[in-house]
């Protein structure tokens, strides 16, 4: 008998995870759970999604759910606080296509690593040894044409990695020895090459700024509203910089004030122009996190930290 393809293995858990929803409630050995927007378990008030913990002989096996009930997450577990994975872990879109097919042994990614963009073409695949990437390893753009194809040990590039552009010539051809980059070779979307002296990653910065540290450093300013009542705090966000440099979207990650948040869109959409992000010599888009520490100094609003 030969061992089911990953789109069949696909479907036999979704089968699955729909008969787990609608009948373990009469099942004895099944229990439900909560999750927080981490993933974590939590109670039934803080809860962002729900599922099901089942008791099996391979150990818990646990489905998580989208709000509208799609399966998010079915994995095996060792113990009930789902503390330490032991066994197969598949992540889905909202969609219902895969996004994550993997193992754990002992908490730790072991064996085949398959990930796929949300149109179904897979985006990345290879092998993992005690949570570090080892040997052959190949990426794809969501067209499905090749991105990149190399090597790893113990968890870093190693020989010869090949990186290509969007239209399929080559981006880089990068040699890496102990851990290093050795040798480098550049080409433009034409395939032409252009010699040894191009950027292999870099985050994206504000045009004509030396970084963007800096940018928030010289441009962003306290609240006034905000310094009169003395309103402190981290506010953590995260937003996307096209590969066209542009301002995408904003997403704040933490509970912060609504006045110093506003700062924050202030400035962001205050740029006209971002220099994108550069991976292996391609412009690439790119999800930026970041931190502002928002504390007033002993000169109020106009000397605060933000270091």
């Amino acid at each position: 008998m030969k061992p089911l393809s990953t789109e069949m293995r696909m479907r036999y858990i979704l089968m699955l995870a729909g008969i787990i929803f609608f009948y373990a409630g009469n099942a004895q050995d099944t229990t439900d759970c909560y999750f927080d927007q981490q993933l974590a378990l939590t109670n039934k008030k803080n809860a962002a999604y729900e599922g099901k913990m089942v008791n099996t002989s391979k150990g818990w096996e646990v489905f998580v759910f989208y709000p509208g009930k799609q399966l998010l997450i079915h994995g095996y577990f060792k113990d009930k606080r789902l503390s330490e994975r032991e066994g197969a872990y598949n992540i889905f879109f909202e969609n219902g296509k895969p996004s994550l097919n993997t193992f754990f042994k002992n908490n730790m990614l072991e064996g085949q690593l398959l990930k796929w963009h949300n149109n179904g073409q897979v985006s990345d695949s290879g092998t993992m040894k005690q949570n570090l990437k080892t040997g052959l390893w190949k990426t794809w753009y969501a067209s499905g044409q090749a991105e990149s194809e190399g090597w790893f040990a113990d968890g870093v590039p190693d020989s010869v990695w090949n990186w290509y552009h969007e239209n399929g010539q080559p981006a880089t051809i990068e040699l890496y020895r102990k851990n290093k980059l050795a040798d480098l070779t550049c080409f433009d979307t034409s395939g032409n090459k252009t010699g040894s002296n191009c950027r292999i990653d870099g985050a994206p910065c504000p045009e004509n700024a030396l970084s963007f540290d800096q940018f928030i450093r010289d441009n962003l300013l306290y609240p006034e509203k905000a310094a009169r009542k003395r309103i402190e705090g981290d506010v953590s966000f995260e937003f996307i910089i096209t590969k066209e440099g542009k301002l995408t979207r904003i997403n704040f990650t933490n509970v912060a004030n609504e006045l110093l948040q506003e700062e924050v869109v202030r400035l962001l959409k205050s740029v006209p122009q971002w220099d994108p992000a550069v991976s292996h010599n391609r412009k690439v888009d790119y999800l930026y996190s970041y931190t502002v520490p928002f504390y007033l100094g002993g000169g109020g609003s106009d000397n605060f930290d933000i270091e």
